[in-house]
């Protein structure tokens, strides 16, 4: 696996999917989260959870990333070529943030294709950011100058207060999927009522992950969580069938795109 994975990125064997998200609110499209594959020529098509860990042990993470970062914007920038003005986002790695010229590959990524700062929105894990809060947000800050969105992925209150999120220039924060499953649990929602009020107060958005039924969908519209995304809505597409995605749904939904 390691042997065929260094030679993965030249031979183009990865490639990106698109699963939709979807403001809660309205039941409006509202962007794409891009997630990494693997074709790989024996086994078929891998999911990050496969070579991740590889890619980050042989130090290709990095090189892997910014691959996928222009391939976002470029597909993003198709896109809104079309007239379709929704977000792309997208996960960094630890390494990326940490060791790379991170702002620097964003800026090129988005001069070459043209797409709007404003629309790209980039995922750092919780580990990352308070392992090193300082270096975080030195980090961070010339990619908030570019003018893009910083997420927060799988959020999980047990493992932090939300309110220690206020000291980095986050304006989304996802709570981890496996928290959203308990959202029928009176306590759970509960939580999740806090954290959407902490939320109005830091002027961040609440999205939630890993939505998998209607019951869930009505529970996170009562709590006034923001966005949506999950397999309820719809699993992750390559770039040609999240066009007749968006064909179907400004047909069927009636909702602007």
């Amino acid at each position: 696996m390691a042997r065929d994975l260094a030679q993965a990125l030249e031979a183009d064997q990865f490639f990106l999917v698109y699963q939709p998200t979807i403001d809660l609110q309205t039941d409006a499209f509202v962007g794409v989260e891009a997630l990494i594959r693997w074709r790989h020529p024996k086994r078929g098509v891998l999911g990050p959870e496969a070579f991740i860990s590889l890619l980050e042990s042989s130090g290709q993470i990095v090189a892997v990333g910014r691959w996928a970062l222009g391939t976002a914007c470029a597909q993003g920038a198709v896109w809104h070529a079309k007239g379709y003005r929704f977000a792309v986002s997208l996960n960094i790695s630890p390494d990326q943030l940490e060791q790379g010229d991170l702002a620097d590959d964003v800026g090129a990524a988005l001069s070459s294709s043209r797409f709007d700062p404003g629309l790209l929105v980039l995922e750092f894990s919780q580990k990352t950011l308070t392992k090193d809060a300082e270096g975080a947000n030195r980090r961070l800050a010339p990619l908030k100058a570019l003018g893009v969105r910083l997420a927060v992925d799988d959020f999980a209150p047990g493992d932090s207060p939300l309110a220690n999120l206020e000291r980095f220039p986050i304006d989304v924060v996802k709570l981890d999927k496996n928290f959203i499953a308990g959202i029928t649990n009176e306590e759970v929602a509960a939580q999740i009522h806090s954290l959407v009020q902490l939320a109005r107060s830091l002027k961040v958005q609440i999205f939630a992950s890993g939505i998998e039924d209607a019951e869930q969908v009505k529970r996170l519209q009562i709590e006034e969580v923001d966005i949506g995304q999950g397999f309820f809505f719809s699993t992750p597409h390559e770039a040609l069938d999240i066009d007749r995605f968006l064909e179907d749904f400004a047909i069927f939904s009636g909702k602007p795109l």
